[in-house]
């Protein structure tokens, strides 16, 4: 393929600023990475970033555990987590569940 023909890279908040599906999906993917580090003093310290929130869906808050063991302490924190990010998400939440997601790992030292 010739230089001209190869598609140009994109910066990422170039594509998030712009209309279209891989825009709302990126500016989603932001606002869920906020609001984990917003609720990060819930989270367990032991819990070594293996729980967090995977996304909202509708009034749903999705939070996601990498192993059944992490899954119950989830379940166990479901409730206060609900609640704080009632607190900093801009539409409604009615209510929790977890899922098991294997591999899943929120990077603890992850700033913005």
């Amino acid at each position: 393929m010739s230089r001209a023909k190869q598609p140009r890279a994109r910066r990422a908040d170039a594509i998030a600023g712009s209309d279209g599906q891989l825009a709302a999906l990126l500016r989603q993917t932001r606002a869920w990475l906020a609001l984990n580090q917003r609720l990060a003093d819930v989270f367990p310290a032991n819990g070594n970033g293996e729980i967090g929130i995977a996304r909202v869906d509708g009034d749903c808050l999705v939070i996601a555990a990498a192993s059944p063991a992490r899954a119950t302490q989830a379940r166990n924190l479901a409730g206060r987590l609900l609640a704080e990010a009632r607190r900093h998400w801009p539409g409604e939440l009615t209510r929790a569940r977890v899922i098991v997601a294997p591999g899943f790992r929120l990077d603890p030292e992850q700033k913005d």
